[in-house]
């Protein structure tokens, strides 16, 4: 016997019911479901994802190849929409067996194809799965449907970095330090992993409740990189924060992390990235060619990380991280003490528990929590195309 979304299934098999074509059933005690697939290989396809997708009762009882345990949307009470972007959405769940809160980041498969992003996306699982650190947003199970996929992440509730950013202008200069000193820290990890991050901006920073800050989306990151003259060459990231030699059309490095990192400390001192304009071409232009305007009121310290940081030359630019660490604006940091989180952040988001979403867009919570907004249409693709998300599924070695 199998269990599907919780409910006694006795099998899933092919059925001629009413002469319909590429038809299966999936008989329970209180009634018998039918299912129509447009051809026999999607049928075929369909009834393989659902038997993979279920719980197995009694642990698999009868089936000694079947796995320990599975995992599904049917785990999860969908509590509020927290995010949206071009890959899906992101929701607050609750996990039926232990109560505890994630966020459930949904991708349409068809999407992820139509726009060349599989790569990417397997990327970032793959990060996600390999690596663990007290800065970096951590997956704690992933799986799949026929036409979506499901990152299940820490449910971090003190709300983006940009979010904070907007609302204040800018932040002080202890605030500033404090946060940068904890990136550094992140991107670091990162780097003597091989992974590039290429995409550091506010909106994929994250404080915890107790303040501290996350970095999430890995999306566009790169993995494979284990020395530090490592290139690689993909235009891509967000336009603020796209280094010149990005914009170059060169192979870059780990260094193009730096220059955006200096770039959000700029902006977090001042309210705006150092070469920003409205016009996304000349902001190019002034990343490439304007002079870095310093502000008089910084001291000798600041001044001397930022323009290291915002080096145009990537061989002359600050880009490693323990000259980074040991340089005088970070005279005072205790490093082990920041990485254990026993230095008090400067500012605690004003959150209550768990559950809060009060620190997520309201434009995002007004809306009802659906795995879906509409506007995806079709997302069934073709068996074929299935297989390339194999292995997705990721259950950590302790729960299986």
């Amino acid at each position: 016997m199998i269990r599907l979304h919780g409910v006694p299934v006795e099998g899933v098999v092919v059925s001629t019911r009413k002469g319909k074509k590429n038809c299966f059933e999936v008989p329970t005690p209180g009634r018998v479901y039918y299912l129509i697939a447009p051809t026999e290989a999607e049928r075929d396809n369909w009834m393989k994802y659902v038997k993979e997708s279920i719980v197995l009762s009694q642990g698999g009882k009868g089936n000694a190849n079947a796995p320990a345990k599975t995992i599904g949307v049917q785990d999860f009470y969908l509590l509020n929409v927290i995010g949206k972007g071009s890959f899906g959405r992101v929701l607050q769940v609750r996990k039926k067996d232990n109560g505890r809160i994630y966020a459930m980041k949904v991708l349409n498969k068809k999407n992820i194809l139509d726009n060349r992003e599989l790569e990417h996306t397997k990327t970032e699982k793959n990060i996600l799965q390999k690596l663990a650190h007290p800065f970096l947003v951590n997956l704690n199970y992933s799986f799949q449907t026929p036409d979506k996929l499901y990152f299940i992440m820490d449910y971090i509730n003190g709300g983006e970095l940009f979010y904070h950013l907007q609302k204040e202008h800018k932040f002080t200069p202890e605030r500033v330090k404090f946060y940068c000193a904890e990136i550094v820290l992140g991107i670091e990890y990162l780097h003597n992993s091989g992974v590039i991050y290429r995409d550091l901006k506010p909106e994929n920073i994250l404080l915890t409740e107790d303040g501290h800050i996350i970095l999430t989306d890995f999306g566009i990151s790169k993995e494979g990189l284990a020395a530090d003259n490592d290139r690689t060459s993909t235009f891509c990231g967000t336009p603020e924060y796209l280094a010149p030699e990005v914009l170059e059309g060169k192979g870059y490095t780990k260094a193009v992390d730096w220059w955006s990192f200096g770039t959000l400390m700029y902006e977090m001192m001042t309210g705006l990235p150092p070469f920003y304009s409205s016009d996304v071409q000349q902001m190019y232009f002034k990343i490439m060619h304007a002079k870095l305007e310093v502000p008089v009121t910084w001291d000798s310290a600041t001044k001397s990380i930022v323009t290291g940081l915002l080096e145009r030359d990537p061989q002359k630019r600050l880009a490693d991280a323990r000259q980074i660490r040991e340089h005088p604006y970070f005279k005072d940091m205790d490093w082990d003490a920041l990485l254990r989180k026993e230095i008090t952040p400067p500012f605690i988001p004003p959150v209550r528990g768990q559950n809060d979403v009060s620190m997520v867009d309201p434009t995002f919570t007004a809306e009802r929590a659906t795995l879906s907004d509409g506007s995806e249409g079709n997302g069934i693709i073709s068996a074929e195309n299935q297989k390339k998300f194999e292995g997705f599924t990721f259950i950590p070695p302790d729960e299986k």
